[in-house]
């Protein structure tokens, strides 16, 4: 079980969700599957956590689990997000306006434009953390989790 130590501030209670962590949840062969399986339970565990991924994450993963897996991955994907509480924040113009200046400021990381719109959304709602796999998450001065083990 993943053990952290958490402040009593609430933006440190809650986690942004990556299409990469949800992507090695699903598949298997994913070479972080079994670490995203042991970060997932502890965060579906921790009643006092708030779990938020975007409409296009969401679009993002099943995506990819559909061409990675197969169709029963993919449907078993999306019937996980909407039976959970895993708040979902649909992208809007004053996002995708934020989105804009992000992808010009790191232009130099090529950020996926899902990945912009992530980073836009956690700005705009204080969250530091996000389960993910992806190393742009840290270039962009974001908490990732779960924490690299050496």
């Amino acid at each position: 079980m993943v053990q952290l130590t958490m402040t009593k501030n609430s933006t440190a209670r809650r986690y942004f969700i990556d299409s990469s962590a949800f992507i090695a949840v699903i598949d298997k062969d994913d070479q972080n599957h079994l670490s995203a399986i042991s970060f997932f339970r502890y965060l579906i565990i921790e009643k006092s956590l708030k779990l938020i991924t975007s409409n296009l994450v969401i679009a993002e993963s099943y995506t990819r689990i559909l061409y990675r897996t197969y169709f029963d991955s993919a449907r078993r994907f999306l019937e996980m997000i909407y039976s959970s509480d895993i708040q979902i924040i649909y992208s809007d113009a004053k996002i995708e306006q934020a989105t804009e200046e992000i992808l010009y400021k790191y232009s130099n990381l090529k950020l996926s434009y899902t990945d912009a719109v992530s980073f836009s959304i956690m700005r705009k709602n204080k969250i530091e953390n996000a389960f993910t796999f992806d190393k742009h998450f840290q270039s962009v001065g974001m908490k990732i989790f779960p924490p690299k083990t050496q």
